[in-house]
């Protein structure tokens, strides 16, 4: 059998896929909750398969929340738009629970051991520290759970929650511990807030710049873009891995926000890999920079990187980071009392 060690230190496929394997190619998606997002990733791994016809390739789904039924619906989609020497080589396999199921068919056992093999090491690598991850992962599960108790989605349990920020059951134990205070615990184990962690969320504003990985860009050629215009190049390079958030994304859910104009674009990436692609940037405005923390920025990036996905997709679809992540970037604006409004009116509607 191979290992990851075996892989070629000068694969001209390192930067293609998670992993090449003798004959092999694996590609691992972590938290894929929507189609568009799953059918991109199968057509890029088929593309490669096809300037490589010597390969198999292995596309790993891990800690998707994709429905085992849809995920058989899109794999039809696919058998109807590519060749048939490509779907012989072609393979989709979701991990879920320790185990490997493949879709149509589960990959033999030495194949499925080297899927966990890929999937830990990518696992790993993300929660590594140069990975930029918040080195606090307490923070990744405070933000879920308010999260949740804002959608109002009842009670949770340690494995969904583990899932979701890509913990340890000791790490979710411990941070439930501290919550304690705050939580509803049910007789089968299951969890939820039952009001507003207000001492721990001060906590985790202030130590907001520790814990969210953030990145501000200006324009000085003395003719910035608006940010509407901002917002409307953003239609273009649209995808389910972006999204608004700020004041744009408070405004959306609480109109009666106190705040008059828009001071700056907020944008939300969701990304499991090591290096943030921003390319996008440039369809953009060409004329954005990276500015330091204390310049005023006209477009502020902040990075997710726990599996579950948050967003919400708008039926233009446009897509909205979630009500969290807007609080939080009204925080860093030191718009403190629209973020207290927003907080008020996302807790009483909660209650």
């Amino acid at each position: 059998m191979l290992t990851i060690s075996e892989k070629p230190q000068h694969s001209p496929l390192r930067h293609e896929v998670n992993a090449e394997i003798g004959d092999s190619l694996f590609e691992v998606k972590t938290g894929v909750d929507s189609h568009r997002t799953l059918n991109t990733a199968l057509v890029k791994l088929a593309y490669i398969l096809g300037e490589r016809p010597r390969f198999r390739g292995f596309l790993v789904l891990a800690g998707s929340t994709i429905t085992e039924p849809r995920l058989q619906a899109e794999w039809l989609r696919a058998t109807k738009i590519l060749r048939p020497d490509l779907l012989e080589r072609l393979h989709l396999c979701v991990v879920k629970d320790g185990h490997v199921q493949g879709v149509p068919a589960t990959p033999d056992a030495e194949t499925q051991r080297t899927i966990m093999e890929v999937v830990e090491k990518e696992r790993t690598a993300i929660v590594s520290p140069h990975s930029n991850r918040s080195t606090e992962p307490f923070y990744d599960i405070l933000r879920i759970l308010i999260n949740q108790w804002f959608k109002q989605a009842g009670p949770l349990t340690s494995r969904w929650l583990a899932e979701a920020a890509g913990c340890s059951y000791p790490t979710i134990a411990s941070a439930l511990e501290k919550l304690e205070k705050y939580l509803t615990r049910q007789t089968d184990r299951r969890v939820e807030l039952k009001a507003f962690p207000k001492d721990e969320w001060s906590r985790l504003v202030a130590n907001a710049d520790k814990v969210r990985q953030t990145l501000r860009f200006a324009d000085h050629s003395g003719q910035p873009r608006s940010i509407e215009s901002l917002v409307s190049r953003l239609e273009r390079v649209r995808t389910d891995d972006i999204a608004i958030a700020g004041v744009l994304g408070a405004r959306r859910r609480y109109l009666a926000l106190d705040l008059i104009g828009t001071p700056r674009l907020d944008l939300t990436i969701h990304c499991r890999t090591r290096k943030l692609d921003l390319s996008f940037l440039r369809q953009l405005d060409p004329a954005l920079k990276p500015v330091r923390s204390d310049e005023p920025a006209r477009l502020v990036i902040h990075t997710l990187r726990y599996p579950h996905i948050f967003f919400e997709k708008a039926p233009d679809g446009s897509v909205w980071a979630d009500p969290v992540e807007c609080l939080l970037d009204l925080h860093e604006m030191r718009l403190e009392s629209q973020a207290k409004e927003f907080l008020q009116y996302r807790v009483m509607n909660t209650l």
